[in-house]
């Protein structure tokens, strides 16, 4: 039986999904490209997602009931479909196996030193797709509650560290012109404000979307903009010009945190924060890639798909492993962006406009002939 979710999990699943592993990940690459002025490439990076967002709403509107393989089916062709939704898979592919290869890098460098890779990446990605197999009205109601207690230790954390803020770490904004702030801007688009052209195959799942569903989706990423602009200045604050150089910059203010020699080494908290962070936007990319392949495929609801695509996603994700960390960053912060644009934000923005122009070819029903 098919599961459904309201209109309010979904603008919380929204928030989860473009905030959860972000807090950790972007400051410190968003830093090291646009430098003092990081914080202002989210909301201009945000602007375009929030056009993303209104696209895929107005689509869901107008194909009631349909996800984005199946409406572009009916705009541009099942053939073209078929090309662009490959494309699509594979960009979901990738993003599910960077996370999970994120965290097993991390707990590797950070708190589990002797652990094998390979047990983070296949535990996360087993635990991901039982809770996919047990739906998605399931998790959507337990990963607020999952979020609430990430966004508290971040907002904790941020507090704690107030001791070892410099403002002077702000200035200058520009030395170096406009172009760090638009490299920033391209990295954040992609990451992670592209990436939720995902909810195209989720927006279906909402039981009885209200009238309020436009304007509570906004407020999601509105709140995600400002917890990561929040993150960044403050991950700015503490290690000022090399906060660029502190990966999980997050985690490194964590580790700073000292208050009256009773509140020390609280940096467990971000650790679990990442596994946390990292298991939620996993399910969600797993269940989007599952809805994926099973409407490129036409079988309908077939959970039999959810291992072996999470299985293909380790697989993927541990042999990135051989070619190093630095190939892992380089894929991340430059090509996974372009990915997203080609395969995710290009196709979707085509099937907007065959989709308004043929709406404006309609020919007017025969009430509006007889007004």
């Amino acid at each position: 039986m098919r599961g459904y979710m309201t209109s309010n999990q979904a603008a919380w699943l929204l928030f989860v999904f473009l905030t959860s592993s972000s807090i950790i990940n972007i400051p410190a690459p968003l830093i090291s490209y646009a430098g003092n002025i990081a914080w202002l490439s989210l909301p201009i990076a945000a602007t375009f997602g929030l056009a993303l967002l209104l696209l895929l709403l107005k689509l869901a509107r107008q194909y009631a009931g349909k996800n984005l393989i199946e409406y572009s089916q009916a705009t541009i062709g099942f053939t073209a479909t078929m090309v662009l939704g490959l494309a699509f898979l594979y960009y979901q592919v990738h993003m599910a196996s960077t996370i999970v290869l994120d965290v097993a890098m991390f707990m590797r460098s950070s708190m589990m030193r002797n652990t094998p890779s390979y047990w983070f990446i296949f535990l996360l990605l087993t635990v991901a797709a039982i809770t996919v197999r047990a739906g998605i009205d399931k998790f959507a109601g337990m990963f607020p509650v999952i979020m609430v207690s990430v966004v508290g230790f971040t907002s904790l954390i941020v507090l704690m560290s107030i001791n070892n803020y410099d403002v002077g770490n702000l200035l200058p904004l520009m030395p170096d012109g406009v172009k760090p702030l638009l490299h920033g801007v391209y990295f954040t688009m992609g990451v992670p404000y592209i990436e939720l052209t995902l909810f195209g195959m989720l927006l279906p799942f909402i039981g009885n979307p209200d009238g309020k569903l436009g304007r509570k989706m906004t407020l999601s990423l509105i709140c995600n903009m400002l917890v990561l602009m929040l993150v960044t200045i403050v991950s700015l604050l503490v290690f000022g010009p090399i906060a660029g150089d502190r990966k999980y910059s997050m985690f490194e203010v964590a580790r700073t945190v000292e208050v009256a020699d009773v509140f020390q080494r609280i940096e467990a908290l971000m650790g679990y924060a990442v596994i946390a962070a990292a298991f939620m936007k996993t399910t969600i990319v797993l269940f989007s890639a599952h809805q994926t392949l099973i409407h490129l495929l036409v079988r309908k609801e077939d959970k039999m798909l959810i291992y072996p695509l999470a299985a293909l996603m380790a697989i993927v994700s541990y042999s990135s492993l051989r070619d190093g960390e630095a190939h892992w960053i380089q894929l991340i912060t430059s090509v996974h962006p372009l990915w997203g644009l080609t395969s995710a934000a290009a196709p979707l923005l085509l099937v907007g406009l065959i989709a308004w122009l043929r709406g404006k070819k309609k020919p007017p029903s025969a009430d509006q002939q007889g007004g």
